[in-house]
């Protein structure tokens, strides 16, 4: 039954991680993580809009505006609604990472969230890039699609760890 598998992850969880269960959490609240995934959110609709790199986000995908699909409100508020659910898991886990090791200064908050994303982000990105299956890794279009993804999580990860560092 679901109360059994619940009771049991808690175990497992509490076995795992017994420091999650002795301290107070100071990141990892539902005001830290809605505000720095509202952050993050407000960036990437700054980073990909005309005005900083959505004609470069348009190249690497190898399209342009006038030869981009046309979708419906439906597909984009879908779309956004997944884009804000990921959001909230980067917010949490930054969060969670924050509170297990106490960080105590705005400097240590964003270089830790640079570091996690440096780390886990960018080098996914980077290895996606290398399996490309439109050309080869070291093409024009390749490398700017990644270098726009990158500079985007490195930036957002940055501000959402700045607000819930601010915020707690």
């Amino acid at each position: 039954s679901v109360n059994k598998s619940f009771i049991l992850s808690q175990l497992l969880l509490h076995f795992l991680f017994p420091r999650l269960y002795s301290m107070h959490m100071n990141y990892l609240t539902y005001e830290t993580v809605t505000l720095a995934t509202c952050a993050g959110f407000i960036v990437g609709f700054i980073w990909y809009s005309p005005i900083l790199f959505m004609n470069a986000w348009l190249y690497g995908q190898g399209i342009t505006k006038e030869t981009m699909p046309k979708r419906s409100k439906a597909y984009m508020i879908q779309i956004n609604l997944y884009s804000i659910i990921a959001h909230g898991a980067i917010a949490s886990v930054v969060a969670l990472v924050f509170d297990v090791l106490q960080v105590s200064t705005l400097k240590v908050a964003v270089a830790l969230g640079m570091l996690l994303t440096f780390g886990f982000i960018v080098t996914t990105h980077y290895i996606d890039m290398l399996y490309t299956v439109d050309g080869t890794h070291w093409n024009k279009r390749a490398q700017i699609k990644f270098l726009v993804h990158a500079g985007y999580y490195l930036c957002a990860v940055s501000v959402m760890s700045a607000v819930l560092f601010l915020v707690a």
